[in-house]
């Protein structure tokens, strides 16, 4: 039996270097401009921007200007202008308690801006009454919500404004809605009208608040048909002030749901 050489015995013997240590020593060989051109590789992976601009500048071309461009719509306002401040303990203080009364006091004073604002739209729509708008507007109330469960697109595109569909779709894309309007425990009235100007004289944006006292029924399910928030036999009383809005002197403008004030200190609970 022949013994191996001095020579293969140190070569079976010696560890084979690892993965790591080899990378180690390629780094530490590389020239100066290799590790420039890893670091950069490594800036473009964390901001692209960089590498376009960098690309264009050694190419001798002047980068685009960038546009931050923000979608406008003509037909709403983005927000509510001068909102109605529900009174506290609105729906459940007595008109002679304490409450009540200063309820009473704050709504007259309320009342000379209203009459005046009522009196701009009647320049527009002579035969607007609040008393009247304000079944009709909880009408429009109760359609919205309806083609909401449905999710009707183009007839809810018609019932709410621009600003207002978003907020109404926001988390129900994958989710089943089970809403129901029971009846009205009192009457809707109108509580705060506002007109305002927009960036010409004249061309006048309405804003007018209701105050709804109903029983409904909400039921909300995810994707899998199990119940995250309500009950569909649980009925309850729900205090509302909805907002509608209409662009006064377009001929082919409709009153339309433009959001819900909610009074201060409540709660708000949204899908996530």
């Amino acid at each position: 039996m022949l013994l191996p050489s001095s020579t293969s015995l140190y070569e079976v013997s010696r560890p084979r270097t690892t993965q790591k240590i080899h990378k180690a020593r390629k780094k530490a060989r590389l020239l100066k401009k290799d590790q420039k051109r890893l670091a950069e590789k490594e800036e473009w992976k964390k901001d692209p921007r960089k590498m376009v601009f960098g690309l264009l500048r050694k190419a001798g071309m002047k980068p685009g200007r960038q546009y931050a461009e923000r979608a406008i719509t003509i037909t709403c306002t983005g927000d509510f202008f001068e909102p109605y401040i529900p009174p506290e303990g609105d729906g459940k203080a007595s008109t002679l308690s304490k409450e009540g009364a200063k309820q009473r006091i704050d709504r007259v004073k309320n009342i000379g801006v209203t009459q005046m604002a009522v009196r701009k739209i009647r320049q527009f729509q002579p035969e607007f009454q609040t008393s009247e708008f304000a079944w009709k507007a909880q009408q429009i109330f109760i359609d919205a919500h309806n083609n909401l469960q449905n999710f009707d697109k183009n007839t809810l595109h018609s019932l709410v404004t621009e600003k207002c569909y978003p907020e109404m779709v926001s988390g129900f894309r994958y989710r089943t809605i089970r809403w129901n309007f029971i009846e009205s425990l009192e009457k809707p009235r109108v509580v705060h009208v506002r007109c305002t100007d927009m960036m010409t004289k004249g061309n006048v944006y309405a804003q007018v608040t209701v105050r709804m006292l109903s029983r409904q029924t909400l039921a909300i399910y995810d994707r899998f048909g199990r119940l995250e928030v309500g009950s569909e036999d649980t009925p309850k009383d729900v205090l509302e002030y909805i907002v509608l809005e209409k662009h006064l002197p377009s001929r082919y403008g409709a009153w339309r749901l433009h959001g819900k004030i909610v009074p201060h200190g409540l709660p708000t609970e949204n899908p996530s």
